[in-house]
């Protein structure tokens, strides 16, 4: 829609209300709200089209009908709906549930602290669920929003029931962070997002099971076709040795998260995160494999092997594999990498 055909339609909206119908109806009301907000969605629109057009450097930006801007352009607008939205929930991370999530070594030492005559089984629940709130928008002038975001990931030992059915680890994972929405293109890929972040990640746990950690961390998500790659560098903020619940875990979690992920055959999507530290020689693997079943539903698989898949077993090797469901993709949601 252009400029010229949002004004005309504006006119006529607002010209089938004159001053003496304010105040009679409140569908007249709704209709206008409503239409205001249409028209917000696609000035935005226009304004990271205009943006995207080319200017003197050719190489570092890239044509308005590049498909990777029309996905960075319908995400934004279906965010600020959502966030405008007091009845919707806007997804950060991938929101998964796995009723069947096997392990060929669960974590015994850990668990005789939560239940000391059994130990734990090798098939439990794996679920995520992950949401944020949109706090300021465009900070630094047109560009920069403010969020604040909570993701909890916990393994629910739901089959164990000599004891009792007990969550064996939970993690909490509250951060605000600035994201910036990005069109600039440099060797064919196309900088989507940037994001620099305060984030806090515990177990809620009293000793000897208390693990925590503070971080900042920069995203940098890049796209190119069907393919995506997300860098995440992390810095841990110090902690005095007597309140550091896990005084060597960069030695096994790493210092960053690296993400490749690509989309096929329509919609299905896989990806791949690595992290750790090459150092000693400590790593993690995740793989993800999703397929759209009905509705939002997603069929997934999700692989692990090595070091940091949770608090409590960020020096403890596992080797799980899981099956279940997700909501929302990576590359077309709305959130992070993981």
């Amino acid at each position: 829609m252009t400029i010229r055909s949002l004004l005309f339609t504006s006119a006529a909206v607002f010209g089938l209300l004159p001053l003496s119908a304010f105040g009679q109806a409140d569908t007249q009301r709704e209709a206008i709200e409503a239409r205001i907000e249409a028209l917000t969605g696609e000035v935005e629109a226009l304004r990271l089209q205009l943006e995207a057009m080319p200017q003197d450097d050719d190489s570092l930006h890239v044509e308005v009908d590049d498909p990777v801007i029309e996905e960075v352009i319908q995400r934004r607008q279906l965010e600020r709906e959502s966030t405008r939205n007091p009845l919707a929930i806007t997804t950060h991370r991938r929101n998964y549930l796995f009723p069947v999530s096997y392990t060929t070594h669960p974590n015994a030492v850990a668990f005789r602290d939560v239940y000391a005559d059994v130990g734990p089984n090798d098939l439990e629940v794996k679920f995520q669920f992950s949401a944020k709130v949109n706090l300021l928008e465009d900070v630094f002038g047109t560009t920069g929003d403010l969020y604040f975001a909570y993701t909890q990931r916990s393994w629910w030992q739901a089959y164990n029931t000599d004891a009792s059915s007990p969550f064996r680890e939970t993690n909490y994972e509250p951060e605000v962070f600035l994201e910036f929405d990005n069109t600039t293109r440099l060797l064919g890929w196309t900088n989507t997002r940037n994001r620099i972040a305060f984030n806090h990640l515990s177990n809620g746990r009293s000793m000897p099971l208390s693990r925590s950690w503070n971080r900042i961390y920069l995203e940098s998500m890049f796209q190119r076709g069907d393919w995506a790659v997300a860098v995440a560098p992390h810095w841990r903020i110090p902690e005095s040795d007597g309140d550091d619940d896990n005084p060597n875990i960069d030695r096994y979690w790493g210092y960053g998260d690296v993400t490749v992920a690509r989309r096929f055959n329509g919609d299905q999507e896989a990806s791949v995160m690595v992290r750790g530290n090459p150092s000693p020689g400590n790593y993690g693997t995740q793989v993800d494999y999703s397929w759209p079943l009905f509705g939002n539903i997603r069929g997934h698989v999700q692989y692990f092997y090595g070091y940091g898949e949770s608090m409590i077993d960020y020096d403890h090797r596992n080797h799980r594999m899981s099956i279940g469901f997700s909501v929302n993709p990576l590359i077309s949601g709305s959130g992070g990498v993981r």
